[in-house]
């Protein structure tokens, strides 16, 4: 199993706990984790602040020792920059523990080192701030001993209690070389169906392209002639009765009288020839499915026809391939 080592971000006054700061570097080394502190720092300035905030951001657990001293003081908020550290952990909901010193420890403190080790400017601020620590989790001690215990004790509590990110050793770290491989594999799987996917769309754009009938799509000039009827008149038909039909059928039944032209004069025409000049021409010029010619008559003179287009020709083209 993997061992996760997490990193302990120690916080305090500095020069009355340098003893108390060694004995909690060397627990948290001895539980197997991560010290981190700003001891290469000085309270001091905004800056300051926000680097100590990212170190926090970046540990697993924040850990404050609580002596004698307030600590100095940040003039914007007129609290203590350990008091800001402790309420920057709890507001971003960092797990957290406290190592309060004893009074008793604090008076054995004050008597081998003097006065420097108690607070004397700031007692208000101190007093409510150690009555804040001490609501929450904490653990009181009156050695070095004690506190090295109660820190291994509270790590242990945080382990048991949250999933903590942690660091891993890299030689640790589980052989990703088939998950690797997958991912390219998945990556390649990608660019290939991205560019099969444009090829689709090219082809798309030109299928398109190739089923535009003048201005029109093909299919809206087909289902505008299927839906459109005319009646065939009787003396038109074989069975001498009036035939139904769309204009769509009647356009493919006509398509050799349409290549050699139709008029709705009675020169050089018949009645079918005249019938679709009159009832099926009209539409088709809608699309310019047919165009006007001009065509000489056997006993001279001019007269003018309606051919099938280029455009109709390929209309009939997309009708018949559709229709194999």
């Amino acid at each position: 199993m993997t061992k996760k080592k997490l990193q302990v971000f120690i916080s305090s006054t500095y020069t009355d706990l340098l003893e108390e700061r060694q004995s909690s570097v060397e627990a948290v080394l001895r539980s197997g984790n991560i010290p981190a502190g700003m001891e290469l720092f000085s309270a001091g300035n905004k800056s300051q602040l926000d680097v100590i905030k990212r170190w926090i951001d970046e540990s697993d657990i924040y850990m404050l020792i609580l002596g004698g001293r307030y600590g100095s003081i940040e003039p914007e908020s007129n609290l203590s920059y350990t008091e800001l550290e402790y309420q920057y952990a709890m507001n971003i909901n960092k797990p957290l523990f406290a190592i309060v010193l004893d009074e008793s420890l604090i008076d054995q403190k004050i008597k081998s080192h003097g006065k420097t080790m108690l607070e004397m400017e700031h007692q208000d601020k101190y007093k409510k701030f150690r009555g804040l620590v001490l609501s929450k989790i904490c653990r009181i001690c009156k050695d070095s001993n004690e506190i090295k215990l109660s820190i291994m004790e509270s790590i242990m509590d945080i382990q048991s209690q949250s999933e903590l990110s942690g660091w891993i050793k890299g030689t640790e770290l589980p052989d990703n070389s088939s998950l690797l491989k997958e991912i390219e594999n998945l990556r390649k799987e990608r660019e290939e169906l991205k560019k099969k996917n444009l090829s689709l769309e090219k082809n798309k754009k030109t299928a398109s392209k190739d089923t535009l009938i003048g201005n029109y799509e093909y299919s809206e000039i087909y289902t505008l002639l299927e839906n459109k009827k005319t009646n065939i008149p009787s003396k038109l038909t074989s069975n001498d009765t009036d035939v139904e039909i769309s204009l769509l059928k009647l356009f493919i039944l006509s398509q050799s009288n349409l290549t050699k032209g139709v008029s709705s004069s009675s020169l050089g025409n018949n009645d079918w020839g005249r019938f679709l000049a009159t009832n099926l021409v009209p539409i088709l010029l809608n699309f310019s499915l047919v165009q006007r010619e001009k065509a000489k008559l056997s006993g001279g003179g001019d007269h003018y026809k309606f051919v099938i287009s280029e455009i109709g020709n390929k209309f009939l083209s997309l009708y018949h391939l559709n229709n194999l």
